[in-house]
């Protein structure tokens, strides 16, 4: 996952995260967060589960909170599956 903008203050940036989940196709799901960019925020855990929904939701449930943390707010996001 990609976030690229400008904060603020004016400056450019970018923070990439690296989310990877549990490949639970129903059910509950686990994914985790690793962040690649250094001092790009994160949430006070790095792993979020879900009851329902497997993978997929677990997945949307982390990106979400990226998305929302201070700092986050605003930027453009990108999704890259599967990087290679």
């Amino acid at each position: 996952m990609r976030l690229t903008g400008i904060l603020n203050d004016g400056a450019e940036v970018y923070r990439s995260y690296y989310l990877v989940a549990d490949f639970g196709a129903h059910g509950s799901g686990i994914a985790s967060i690793i962040p690649l960019s250094l001092g790009a925020p994160m949430p006070d855990d790095d792993r979020m589960a879900v009851k329902y929904g497997g993978e997929e939701t677990a997945l949307k449930a982390v990106a979400e909170a990226i998305k929302a943390l201070p700092g986050n707010q605003g930027l453009e996001v990108r999704v890259v599956i599967n990087p290679e």
